[in-house]
């Protein structure tokens, strides 16, 4: 059977992959030289290491048989996942093999219900189950794909499970156990702790051709790699706190950051799945993030969730929802973090309308909100730029013209470098990491911005710099900068003059589409 690597997402990976081996060779030890020729060095006599009587190791063995114990108990609940792919047609038009692709999965009931990310089955035509005792069990596959989660249904009985944790419980510094097939290598266990909670991650799956977005995830420096998607993080009572399903590497292997979906949102939606056969929940379409503490006590809430970004045409949109209001309460349910935007929406169906309360300009509001499904929401579309002009330098039109900046580019220098200096040795002005226009006639009418909007075009990004990591493009309108209003070029220029590495900031910044438009007001480090 062919195995074949995961699929690379920038700089975050989903872990599904095949089988990798590495090799390694030792150099042979090499006498030292002495120093000088009359230097002679003290009798040496080599011992070995040993454990004497008198040294009490009484705890080690404990914690040691412990864990060997956890790990007994706990791999019989997880499983190798194989999926494969039928033939299909490159670009010639000729047959080749469609691919597959390798990951883990843990066993949810005794009577042959797995879960696993959708990444690791969804698509493909044929789906195998391997149990820890050796038995291959073909796999019928029930997808949640907005929610990267699927149940594998296998003709089985008896099946060991393992129990789940309440996720909310977790806490950083928790320690926690992986299990799983990294690149082929099954009931593999790795050990480390949880880092941090409630991650949000927005992850490009090029196999299927869509982003995730995942939110409230669990990050952990449990080394996991491609090939343990869809296994379980454990706590110490072996109780499953999470499905591993991406890490944060520029190589596609381990870097020390990894993350799960935590166990609480996979058990609501395999159960979802498992009694209604789809997992049918509202949307309400916009982009949550947790109110700061500071704030939320300036304003004197309990919490909430900034909208950070809204598109045109959703529910929110249309029922007056705007960018950087703050949802306390989605229906009955009060809102302390973003986590609490996302899980609402668990509670309800396409359709249904649903009170949305917001605080706005230290006003509460509350708007009626017709909620659609997550597959209908528009989408921000990218700008397309036009084909480049005979003069190459000015490629987005000749109605196009660069101000004078001074700095021949105050915002990065294109390439990169600026924003690759390590923190520490960066000095002078921090950089933001654009190129930036003034807006024209020709641009509005080329990106579908109004005559009404104001901002500063951005022309070019500097891969890895901060406008890079925030995902801004080409065509969208910075309008914001750490609260100050930005209208033009150069008051963008002027807004970054007293800017420092290191700074906290936001960045407010609008793109727009034919019929659409996206706006977010994000936070960001130099």
């Amino acid at each position: 059977m062919k195995k074949t690597m995961g699929v690379k997402r920038s700089t975050l990976f989903t872990l599904s992959a095949g089988v990798l081996i590495a090799g390694a060779s030792f150099a042979g030890l090499q006498r030292l030289p002495v120093a000088h020729a009359q230097t002679r060095l003290p009798a040496f006599t080599p011992r070995t290491i040993s454990i004497t009587e008198s040294d009490d190791l009484s705890a080690l063995d404990k914690a040691d048989k412990a864990t060997a114990d956890l790990v007994q108990f706990v791999e019989p609940g997880v499983v190798d996942i194989v999926s494969e792919a039928g033939m299909s047609r490159d670009l010639t038009g000729r047959a080749v093999p469609g691919g597959g692709g390798e990951g883990s999965g843990v066993i949810y009931r005794p009577d042959g219900y797995i879960i696993t990310n959708d990444h690791v089955v969804g698509g493909f035509d044929k789906v195998t189950v391997i149990l820890q005792d050796g038995r291959q069990l073909p796999g019928k596959v029930i997808r949640a794909q907005d929610m990267d989660l699927a149940v594998v249904k296998v003709d089985a009985k008896d099946l060991p499970t393992l129990p789940f944790a309440d996720s909310t419980t977790v806490r950083p510094g928790e320690f926690s156990m992986a299990v799983g097939s990294p690149f082929g290598l099954t009931n593999s266990v790795t050990f480390g702790h949880i880092s941090a909670i409630s991650r949000t991650n927005n992850i490009l799956d090029d196999r299927l051709g869509i982003h995730r977005e995942y939110g409230d995830m669990l990050q952990t420096d449990t080394p996991i790699n491609m090939g343990n998607s869809g296994g379980p993080l454990l706590n110490v009572h072996g109780e499953v706190i999470g499905i591993n399903t991406a890490i944060y590497s520029p190589t596609g292997n381990y870097n020390g950051i990894g993350f799960a979906i935590p166990s609480n949102t996979v058990r609501y939606v395999a159960d979802k799945l498992i009694t209604d056969g789809k997992l049918s929940r509202g949307a309400l379409g916009l982009a949550p993030a947790t109110l700061e503490p500071y704030k939320a006590k300036e304003m004197g809430l309990p919490g909430g969730a900034k909208v950070v970004r809204i598109v045109n045409g959703t529910p929110a949109a249309m029922a007056g929802i705007k960018l950087n209001d703050i949802v306390v309460r989605v229906g009955n349910l009060a809102i302390k973090n973003e986590s609490d935007v996302r899980d609402s929406m668990m509670n309800y169906s396409p359709g249904e309308t649903i009170p949305v309360e917001v605080v706005r300009d230290g006003q509460h509001k509350t708007f009626q909100v017709k909620l659609t499904s997550p597959d209908k929401l528009p989408q921000p579309v990218a700008p397309q730029v036009q084909q480049p002009q005979p003069d190459l330098q000015n490629p987005f039109g000749p109605g196009f013209k660069v101000p004078n900046l001074g700095d021949p580019n105050p915002f990065g220098n294109g390439n990169g470098s600026d924003n690759s200096v390590p923190p520490t040795n960066r000095t002078g002005n921090a950089k933001l990491g654009v190129t930036v226009g003034d807006l024209t006639p020709t641009l509005r009418e080329q990106f579908h911005i109004p005559a009404a909007a104001g901002g500063a075009i951005v022309t070019s990004v500097s891969p890895g710099s901060a406008a890079d990591k925030l995902g801004i493009q080409p065509g969208d309108v910075i309008q914001g900068l750490g609260g100050k209003q930005i209208d033009s070029a150069q008051a963008l220029k002027d807004a970054m003059q007293s800017k420092k590495w290191g700074e906290q900031c936001s960045l407010k910044f609008t793109r727009y589409g034919d019929h659409m438009v996206s706006s977010e007001d994000l936070p960001f480090t130099f």
